[in-house]
């Protein structure tokens, strides 16, 4: 019977001797990120929407900072175990948006700008080349209605290197900048290029 309660003593003292010659590695703490403060622009007086709603599927309505491998299973999604958003993508989005677009316009429209977010994704070409990619749709509804006035897609793309999780998040920076920009522009040309006032009071209280 002694000899078994020894028996039963040495994984203890191993893992006690291992311990103490700090041979037991601490998990390490997961990296938080998030999108940063965007720059707010100076929008026309009655160009910025009345508000910005933004939509996303049920994939990026998680904190996972997801990815893909060209070289391996490009179709398969996949989540970096050290590194994760600190919310969802389409929520630190819509917070950068709406603090570009609608924290400098002293006066809105009534229309609303509708986006429909349907990629949010670090694309690795190879182990040291990568690339962030944000597509999305763009609709200007009426205040009341859902019958779509104009509507856009824009797909941008921004380099990442050296390939990394941290790097991505600094490319996803300049990503949502140039969307908030190309967002601006496309609202400022609504009525130069249709002729038909789609920034004007009568079309947004439709």
């Amino acid at each position: 019977m002694q000899a078994y309660f020894k028996l039963l003593l040495i994984p203890f003292l191993g893992m006690l001797l291992a311990a103490c010659n700090g041979l037991v590695v601490a998990p390490k703490a997961v990296a938080m990120y998030d999108l940063g403060i965007v720059e707010m622009l100076e929008m026309p007086p009655g160009r910025a929407p009345a508000q910005i709603q933004l939509r996303a599927p049920s994939w990026l309505n998680s904190s996972a900072m997801q990815y893909r491998l060209e070289w391996d299973r490009p179709f398969q999604r996949r989540a970096f175990v050290e590194s994760r958003w600190v919310a969802n993508p389409s929520e630190l989005l819509a917070r950068s948006l709406d603090r570009a677009i609608l924290g400098g316009s002293p006066v809105a429209n009534e229309c609303r700008l509708r986006i429909e977010l349907d990629e949010f994704v670090q694309i690795f070409d190879s182990e040291t080349s990568a690339r962030v990619e944000i597509v999305a749709r763009a609709a200007w509804l009426p205040a009341r209605s859902d019958r779509v006035l104009a509507r856009k897609e824009f797909r941008l793309t921004q380099d990442s290197i050296p390939a990394t999780a941290e790097q991505g998040v600094a490319a996803y920076r300049r990503l949502t900048r140039q969307l908030s920009l190309d967002l601006a522009e496309w609202l400022e040309e609504l009525d130069r290029t249709s002729g038909q006032g789609l920034n004007g009071r009568a079309q947004c209280r439709a």
